[in-house]
């Protein structure tokens, strides 16, 4: 369902685009990363299945992909700033716990050679 992408300006000034469903009852939510070179599309198989059963599912484009910003200086892409992209994104959907999946590049190219 595409009126479910939203997007984000985050503290440090960068727009990231992303899929989110709550979770229903008790279910946890689940923060879908995809890996080099891909966007959130590559989950489309996946995420339906979950929110079928009740499960949450927040799925951005990350830094660089899709409809999320692409950032030139290579300091942008740090690893402890991007989690503090990810965390806001949790916040302003008011998630305190997820479980993380994510994928490779490998992966990926599988995916989408189904």
């Amino acid at each position: 369902d595409s009126s479910l992408y939203k997007d984000l300006k985050t503290s440090r000034g960068l727009t990231y685009h992303y899929w989110s469903s709550s979770a229903q009852g008790t279910k946890p939510t689940l923060l879908f990363c995809h890996g080099f070179p891909s966007t959130s599309r590559d989950w489309r198989f996946v995420v339906p299945l979950v929110t079928e059963k009740g499960y949450g599912a927040i799925v951005p484009d990350m830094l660089g992909y899709g409809g999320t910003d692409k950032p030139e200086d290579p300091a942008a892409y740090i690893g402890s700033l991007l989690i503090q992209d990810l965390v806001e994104i949790l916040d302003e959907e008011r998630v305190d716990k997820v479980v993380v999946i994510g994928h490779d590049w490998c992966v990926s190219h599988a995916m989408q050679a189904r």
